[in-house]
């Protein structure tokens, strides 16, 4: 053993990879972790086995007093890039990342994956054999019917930059993680639903896929995945008040209240997002209009509580040991 191994040495160690004192002392030591042990060595070699654990990193970097911390090597990485360059890849975030992905999947219960169609609308027709409009709470269920596993993970160190959403397979398991900072359930239905059109036209079959940003892209994948996520969400609303004079927020809540009484399963925030999406394009102040409008209509639920709620029904906490139960429920915010 290391003799000269304490926490002090650790966290400097780490805070030289972008993980801070403050990030390894919430997110990578365990609850019971007490300052008492700080300068125990056997106790350090514990808590540094829970935080490469928990943080994605390589035991032994942290353990040798020449070596600086080391990250392990994710799973072959597909990276979608929108304002970025490609040598501008993001290193901590698809780390953590990928990590909480690996521990979702190896702690549920059982339940197959089943291919999903790579048409949008035999999806949406699906969604809806289950639920009255396709909104995240259905989009939702159908992904864990699928076998398809959802999480929402924001929890990344400051200072560094972070990712959208990302796809990973954790053996024959696809897990989908949403990262976006807005967690309204419009919002993230968007997100949910443009991993699942990567997924499902088959744009990553193994290891993990990237979106650094989910945006207008010229990216041929992104723009098909864009394109099944409108397609599942709004069906032919798609733009549908392009044209119309709309000036205030009440002429707005008018014209989708006329939309969705013509088909009551799109769901009018996710209708008022869109148009502010495309018109904002035109008259930025526009998407003010929308976000007032969504204010206005309102939810019970944020959707990250939604996407933690289906998450926790589907984990098998029996079979969990205390130390993933307790990783689980930092990532749930428990």
């Amino acid at each position: 053993m290391n003799q000269s191994l304490s926490m002090a040495r650790l966290l400097k160690k780490l805070s030289a990879v972008g993980l801070s004192e403050s990030y390894v002392r919430r997110a990578g030591l365990p609850s019971w972790w007490d300052d008492e042990l700080n300068e125990i060595p056997s106790a350090v070699l514990e808590g540094s086995a829970h935080i490469a654990q928990r943080l994605h990193l390589d035991l032994s970097s942290l353990l040798q007093d020449d070596s600086e911390a080391r990250f392990k090597a994710l799973l072959p990485t597909k990276f979608k890039y929108h304002s970025q360059q490609a040598s501008d890849v993001p290193q901590v975030s698809p780390q953590l990342a990928s990590r909480v992905a690996e521990i979702v999947a190896t702690s549920l219960k059982t339940q197959p994956f089943a291919p999903v169609p790579t048409a949008a609308d035999q999806v949406r027709k699906d969604v809806l054999m289950h639920g009255s409009k396709v909104d995240l709470e259905s989009l939702l269920s159908y992904c864990w019917q699928h076998g398809i596993a959802v999480v929402y993970f924001n929890d990344y160190p400051t200072g560094n930059r972070k990712i959208t959403g990302m796809i990973q397979w954790q053996g024959d398991r696809p897990v989908i993680l949403l990262s976006h900072k807005t967690t309204h359930p419009a919002w993230l239905a968007f997100h949910l639903a443009h991993e699942l059109g990567h997924l499902a036209l088959g744009h990553v079959e193994t290891g993990i896929l990237i979106d650094d940003e989910i945006n207008e892209s010229d990216d041929v994948e992104e723009t098909a995945a864009n394109r099944f996520a409108v397609e599942l969400l709004v069906n032919q609303y798609d733009n549908c008040f392009r044209g119309l004079s709309i000036y205030n927020n009440g002429q707005l809540r008018r014209k989708i209240e006329e939309k969705i009484e013509a088909d009551p399963t799109v769901d009018a925030c996710i209708l008022a997002f869109n148009y502010g999406w495309h018109a904002k394009k035109i008259d930025p102040q526009k998407f003010g209009l929308a976000q007032k409008a969504v204010q206005e209509l309102g939810c019970e639920e944020s959707g990250e509580a939604m996407i933690h709620r289906f998450l926790e029904e589907n984990l098998d906490w029996e079979n969990l040991n205390d130390d993933t139960i307790d990783h689980l429920e930092r990532i749930l915010g428990e």
